[in-house]
């Protein structure tokens, strides 16, 4: 058996489903058109990105706009191109985004730095900057999917540190969690935190950051409730 051939029927099977989803949504589109139902806009929301971030914009969003339906469809970063191109979500939140495809409108919402968090009563959370001899004393926790990882390491093997983590795991509210209950810190975006408890301080040192930004095709042969998001998207008052 040619193991060639299944590997591109298997691709070819993929990327007909994905015309076939996009064929069927194109569709819903135009018919809520017609009969003067609701448009629904169906928009990825990267691992990444904290619902504290986008829940305030999502509100406003559903106030200005009394014809939107919202899907919000967690993705993965990395697939966040893709995925728009192939048209299986309209638009997506997302972190550090690829930019530089025509196809592609990238608008910025907010930079959110890298800081150290630790529970409220923490004797670090007295401080205003936390120093890397500080960050070694402590129980370090490791958040699995964070997109700082590879580059928070890199910085402390500058520094010949090596955290070794107590507790690792993907499931990022079991990490706040701990967090906050003082079993130890993480490094988190600044605006990502899902769980109270928590104080968040810089690490003198980890000069880190992201910028969060919304994605969608560009041009205006997209639907008008997609483009009625962007533009509400550009002129709402984010984090700075």
């Amino acid at each position: 058996k040619d193991r060639r051939l299944a590997a591109l029927g298997r691709d070819m099977q993929a990327e007909f489903a994905a015309i076939d989803e996009s064929e069927r949504r194109v569709l819903a589109l135009s018919q809520n058109r017609v009969r003067g139902r609701r448009e629904t806009v169906t928009v990825g929301v990267s691992h990444t990105v904290a619902p504290a971030l986008i829940t305030g914009f999502v509100a406003h969003a559903l106030r200005q706009l009394p014809a939107l339906e919202l899907i919000l469809r967690p993705i993965v970063r990395d697939q966040a191109p893709e995925m728009l191109l192939a048209g299986q979500i309209d638009g997506c939140f997302t972190s550090d985004a690829v930019t530089g495809n025509a196809k592609l409108a990238t608008v910025e919402m907010c930079n959110e730095r890298l800081l150290l968090a630790m529970a409220e009563g923490h004797p670090l959370a007295a401080s205003t900057e936390v120093s890397l001899e500080d960050l070694t004393e402590q129980s370090y926790l490791d958040r699995l999917h964070c997109e700082f990882r590879a580059r928070v390491n890199g910085v402390l093997r500058d520094h010949a540190i090596v955290m070794m983590p107590r507790l690792r795991s993907e499931r990022e509210d079991l990490i706040q969690q701990a967090v906050a209950s003082g079993i130890g810190v993480c490094m988190l975006p600044e605006f990502s935190a899902i769980v109270g408890g928590l104080a968040l301080r810089p690490v003198c040192g980890i000069d880190l950051a992201r910028t969060v930004s919304f994605q969608s095709i560009s041009g205006s042969a997209t639907a008008m409730a997609l483009r009625q998001l962007r533009l509400l998207v550009e002129r709402y008052q984010w984090h700075k």
